[in-house]
């Protein structure tokens, strides 16, 4: 796909249908999150966990509910997939976020090129990374917590490209 078709098609998608996604489209999200550019190259310091079983998604979104008092909201939106990234604790918060936003953008950007719905997933692991049970049930392994996660799946709805433009952020010339 041409770039900037895979960038107009880059959104948040928040409905899913119950299909999975195929072995190949997981390993091509997977191969995207291990091309992104880690700080200095230290891909021993990220790691991911990848969510497909019903049950462990059910408790997710239970424990989500629990966590903000809404027994109706769904955090995943009802995606089959889930993938937690998770980095080491000594590192410096600047280090997470940066290691993390460039694994989720190419990942996001993999799912829009497959055509594929996704979205970026930032509280629900801020609200659960500190659940001991759910970095057990997630198997998150000690010294890492979850940083954010990507829910990935068929879009239920028609995913239509966005216009591209220049002018969402403020740019100084210099």
């Amino acid at each position: 796909m041409e770039f900037k078709k895979t960038l107009a098609l880059r959104q948040s998608v928040r409905a899913f249908t119950d299909e999975q996604i195929t072995e190949e489209q997981l390993n091509t999200l997977l191969q995207a999150a291990n091309a992104a550019p880690t700080c200095m190259g230290n891909y021993d310091r990220v790691h991911l966990t990848v969510v497909q079983n019903p049950d462990i998604l059910k408790r997710l979104n239970e424990a989500f509910q629990k966590a903000v008092g809404d027994p109706e909201i769904q955090v995943t939106y009802g995606a089959p997939t889930l993938i937690y990234v998770s980095c080491n604790v000594e590192d410096e918060e600047i280090i997470k976020g940066a290691d993390t936003g460039v694994i989720m953008e190419n990942m996001l950007l993999a799912a829009a090129d497959m055509g594929l719905g996704a979205v970026y997933l930032f509280g629900v692991s801020q609200v659960l990374f500190a659940n001991d049970e759910i970095a057990a049930l997630l198997q998150v392994p000690e010294g890492f917590r979850t940083v954010s996660a990507i829910a990935v799946g068929v879009a239920a709805g028609p995913m239509a490209e966005r216009p591209l433009g220049t002018d969402k952020i403020s740019v100084t010339y210099l």
